[in-house]
């Protein structure tokens, strides 16, 4: 039980911090901690410039960077292994709860296997907040008929949730799928459940934005753009390692389930359905896989509960055996994997002078790039630049504009295609930077890419820095 918390904490520990959905999402913030409020229009980009922003994760964004002032990267770093840790304690509590008699060793196993395929999804942006209150949302459902009460938490969850991440359309749908199987099992919290359902929906409209949080959350999914330029907005196949391990989990619990269903001589359609719903989620963007292993994990272990056998009453569950005592072995593994994780903190490491961050912590955040950019750049220029170093450059270097971010869907369509014209260097790719007064153009990868030898040969450019990252360049008249 330890290792399924230490484990993956030790994980996020070691894995580097993204900033593609992270660095806007600190400027933001830091905006509205400085009493400028909610952003409503872009103010960051030349090719969006006064376009509408419903910036639907502002609270998120307002957590993050107050964690950032506070305790800077290694803050982002710890409070992501503390999310993380969150998350799998979580599962495991949901897990064991769904199923009291169920072996401790079998539950951790379940809450690795879920952590092992959540993995890809954990990085530090305000969906791993969401993931926080999808896991506890799941303790609670599990809990319900336990604990009645708590289930008057949920609508303060979602309030919570609808302030954080696009993902809150989800708690309704757990909610409903809950009442629905009070419903067909004629328990006695199904008319609560039913009122639970109807209020913790109307919750996810106690927003800046009313109304507005659902629109921006079925508009995202929907759009063209997202959809086609962003990998986690299109369907998982087995040729990426997201992909793969989540079909590889999708047979084996369905192999899990029907063998379960069997020993119970009757199918449990609710747990079935939801199921189906979570994996039809994740087969439609790779984005939706996060809410499968969690879901999966619980309903599995309440399928091994044969019926009528270990049910929940409001005095409370029958106490499961106490889990046999940790050996001084045991003790010494545990301490051990503390340790490890003590050293791995980035506390520790020096600093990146460029970055302004501790070595190998962030990604997608070009240190020599940075640092030239920097000393170039002043707050008249207008910079073409890679969509995946948008968020971070917006970040570290806020001064000029840019042409593109992580915000693919405030940016209009045409500018996208301007984007694959200017970076294919194709006929007109010229005419697009003028007709934009680009002034800064940053390329990324070698120097033989099609608009570095184009920018070389033009005649119009010049190259004031270059490194394995990429290139920048000015025009030759500056």
């Amino acid at each position: 039980m330890f290792l399924a918390v230490a484990l993956p904490i030790l994980a996020a520990l070691l894995a580097p911090l993204p900033t593609v959905d992270l660095a806007y999402q600190l400027r933001a913030g830091a905006q509205m901690l400085a009493g400028q409020g909610i952003p409503s229009q872009d103010t960051w980009t030349f090719t969006a410039t006064g376009l509408p922003w419903l910036d639907q994760q502002w609270g998120a964004q307002v957590i993050l960077a107050t964690v950032y002032s506070f305790a800077g990267w290694t803050g982002l770093a710890l409070l992501r292994a503390g999310l993380v840790g969150l998350i799998c304690a979580l599962i495991l509590l949901a897990v064991i709860r769904a199923a009291p008699d169920m072996n401790r060793r079998t539950a951790a196993m379940l809450t690795l296997a879920a952590f092992a395929v959540m993995s890809p999804a954990l990085a530090m942006r305000p969906q791993l907040l969401g993931m926080a209150l999808f896991a506890a949302t799941l303790l609670i459902l599990v809990r319900r008929h336990e604990r009645p009460a708590w289930v008057w938490v949920l609508p303060v969850l979602s309030v919570a949730w609808a302030n954080v991440h696009g993902s809150f359309i989800l708690v309704p749908v757990l909610v409903g799928l809950a009442w629905l199987g009070d419903l067909v099992t004629r328990a006695p919290l199904a008319r609560r459940m039913a009122v639970a359902t109807a209020v913790t929906g109307l919750a996810t409209l106690v927003t800046p934005f009313g109304l507005g949080v659902w629109r921006y959350a079925f508009g995202l999914a929907t759009n063209q753009e997202v959809t086609a330029r962003i990998s986690e907005w299109q369907r998982p196949t087995l040729g990426s390692a997201f992909g793969a391990l989540f079909w590889v989990s999708v047979v084996l619990v369905s192999i899990a389930t029907v063998v379960l269903i069997r020993r119970r001589m009757r199918i449990p359609w609710v747990p079935v359905i939801t199921l189906v719903a979570f994996v039809a989620l994740g087969a439609i963007a790779e984005r939706g896989i996060a809410w499968w292993p969690g879901v999966a994990a619980v309903t599995l272990a309440g399928l091994t509960v044969q019926p009528g056998a270990g049910t929940p009453s409001k005095g409370g569950m029958v106490a499961a055996p106490r889990p046999a005592r940790a050996t001084a072995l045991n003790s010494a593994f545990g301490g051990a994997l503390i340790l490890a994780g003590v050293v791995l903190l980035p506390v520790w490491r020096p600093i990146d002078p460029h970055l302004d961050a501790p070595t190998r912590l962030l990604g997608q955040a070009p240190s020599g790039m940075t640092e030239a950019l920097r000393d170039i750049a002043t707050s008249a220029d207008r910079i073409w630049n890679p969509q995946v170093w948008g968020s971070w450059l917006e970040f570290a270097v806020p001064t000029p504009l840019y042409a593109f971010d992580t915000r693919i869907e405030v940016i209009p369509g045409d500018a996208w295609a301007q984007a694959d014209r200017v970076e294919g260097a194709l006929s007109d790719w010229s005419q697009v930077l003028d007709a934009d007064g680009v002034t800064i153009v940053v390329t990324q990868g070698p120097s033989t890419a099609p608009l570095p030898k184009a920018l070389a040969v033009s005649g119009q450019w010049r190259s004031l820095h270059a490194d394995e990252d990429g290139g920048i360049w000015v025009r030759s008249d500056r």
